[in-house]
């Protein structure tokens, strides 16, 4: 699985249009990288915005991909060649150009060929760039693809069978049966126990509260209780009465 994984992220690498859509500027043989890229901390600070590659004076350089001319002269002393593909654009230089701005170039058309012009290389080289609008990005990324293998995750596990032995063991009728009670049924049992206890308890409370309140209300010293006399007046009408 993981050979066909391998083969398989290879195929697609290979086949992608951004591995076929580039080259090296220079070659073959593959060109010696003598500096790599290194962008700036800030815009305006110092870097190295491009890759210096070794070549010799009079090599020709293509077209690292199909585009459009956009600049081809000189500039500050040294030739320059831009190509724009979209919204990325290569440079080279110092290079004497053999193509003009405007021209439409297929992937490695021949644009010029190396000027003996002092560079900061200590020896001959190219100097090539990438950018997109204003941002520098490194040209090697063009040509220096990096295989990338797909994650291979492991395969979940056929759920186990119950052998013929388990069966044998432990019938389907014979299987041990859930206990009737849970300790989750245990322990509302006792809360709805202690609850009731407490509401019992807190109406017992209350009930003699009131009594002991109805007992506590006699009438002060020197006043009559009517209803106290009435109810002693009827006791001997009613065994009165029944006699």
């Amino acid at each position: 699985m993981t050979l066909l994984t391998l083969l398989l992220t290879c195929v697609i690498t290979a086949c992608s249009p951004g591995v076929s859509a580039w080259r090296w500027p220079l070659g073959p043989p593959t060109p010696r990288v003598l500096r790599a890229f290194s962008p700036p901390a800030v815009p305006w600070g110092p870097g190295h915005r491009g890759a210096d590659l070794s070549a010799r004076p009079g090599e020709p350089v293509y077209a690292a991909g199909a585009g459009r001319v956009s600049y081809a002269g000189h500039l500050a002393g040294r030739g320059v060649v831009a190509v724009d593909h979209g919204p990325l654009r290569t440079t080279y230089l110092p290079v004497k150009p053999s193509v003009k701005a405007g021209l439409q170039v297929t992937l490695g058309a021949r644009i010029g060929i190396l000027e003996d012009a002092p560079l900061h290389c200590p020896t001959p080289c190219l100097h090539w760039g990438l950018r997109k609008g204003s941002v520098y990005l490194d040209p090697l990324s063009l040509v220096r693809r990096e295989v990338r293998l797909l994650p291979q995750w492991p395969q979940a596990a056929p759920p186990q069978k119950a052998s013929s032995k388990e069966h044998e063991r432990h019938p389907p009728s014979e299987q041990p049966s859930a206990p009737g009670m849970t300790l989750r049924d245990a322990s509302t049992a006792t809360g709805g126990a202690v609850t009731g206890l407490v509401l019992a308890y807190s109406l017992s409370f209350a009930w003699r509260r009131s009594r002991a309140r109805v007992r506590s209300r006699r009438p002060p010293p020197g006043v009559i209780d009517l209803a106290h006399e009435r109810r002693l007046r009827r006791v001997p009408q009613r065994r009165e009465e029944r006699t």
